[in-house]
């Protein structure tokens, strides 16, 4: 279990660059409903130079010990997420 959370949190890379958050927006506004609460319970704690991928990581275990989210899909359902909040580190 611990080694998907790995798994997940490898999915943020952070960047020196900040970018637009409507960027990141429109991408969530296409995403998946369990990917979409991830996205919206991280967006507001997503900072640079912050550890995202700890915080992203954190989110998905709640969702997952909540049974908000299976662990057998975790991983494909935070990706998308992912995908969307790197744009504001990118």
């Amino acid at each position: 279990m611990k080694l998907c959370y790995i798994a997940l949190a490898s999915l943020l890379i952070s960047s020196p660059a900040w970018a637009d958050r409507k960027d990141a927006d429109a991408c969530a506004a296409n995403l998946p409903a369990g990917s979409k609460a991830i996205y919206d319970a991280a967006i507001g704690q997503v900072k640079p130079g912050a550890d995202n991928k700890a915080l992203v990581q954190g989110i998905v275990k709640g969702m997952v010990d909540a049974g908000q989210l299976s662990l057998f899909n975790a991983k494909s359902t935070a990706q998308p997420a992912g995908e969307c909040l790197k744009k504001l580190a990118n």
